[in-house]
């Protein structure tokens, strides 16, 4: 019996989403969005579908590394032509402004070694992305380590699932009404820190 058919619903609706012929479009997408003005992690998707599909490992990094790439471009953009209008608005938003400032400090100082190195941290990329722009960073500069950096952030993920994926599976399978209730009230708790922070 695979793993899909042990688990319960929740199982089978991710598996099923991610062998959708449009969920690789939705991949990009999220990973656009969350490299330029969303704050929706890739890897919320990107995890269930290399645990469900390992045989398309290769080919969902690549989705969710130029996605991010692009989504970055964006942001960079924002930061650039639309500091005031837009930037500023979407950082404050967020509650990273001191975060901010400080980044783009380290863009000026450190440029394309400092936008590898956030690829990996848990700062949103978005704005490592608008600090680069607002900093004037040359754009080719900025585009390459962004692609490098994102490259590394999703290729250490892939490693990990290719390693611990057959376990992480087995786990959900054996206990998804405990970890769906337990993701739930994490959520459910975030959201109510974000409202009131």
């Amino acid at each position: 019996m695979s793993a899909t058919e042990a688990g319960g619903g929740w199982l089978r609706r991710v598996s099923a989403l991610s062998s959708h012929r449009y969920s690789g479009w939705l991949l990009g997408a999220i990973a656009f969005a969350d490299s330029s003005f969303l704050p929706i992690p890739p890897d919320l998707l990107l995890v269930p579908m290399i645990l469900l599909q390992p045989g398309r490992l290769w080919w969902l990094l690549a989705i969710c590394t130029v996605g991010s790439t692009l989504g970055a471009a964006v942001g960079y953009l924002i930061g650039y032509f639309l500091w005031q209008t837009l930037g500023a608005p979407l950082v404050e938003f967020y509650g990273h402004m001191d975060a901010y400032l400080v980044f783009k400090g380290w863009v000026k100082d450190w440029g394309a070694a400092v936008i590898i190195v956030k690829a990996l941290t848990p700062i949103p990329f978005k704005i490592a992305a608008i600090a680069a722009g607002a900093a004037e960073m040359n754009p080719v500069v900025f585009i390459f380590a962004s692609l490098v950096g994102r490259a590394l952030h999703f290729a250490m993920v892939g490693g990990l699932l290719v390693f611990f994926g057959p376990r992480i599976i087995a786990l959900i399978a054996r206990y998804e009404r405990p970890l769906a209730v337990v993701s739930l009230l994490a959520l459910i708790g975030f959201g109510i820190y974000w409202a009131l922070k």
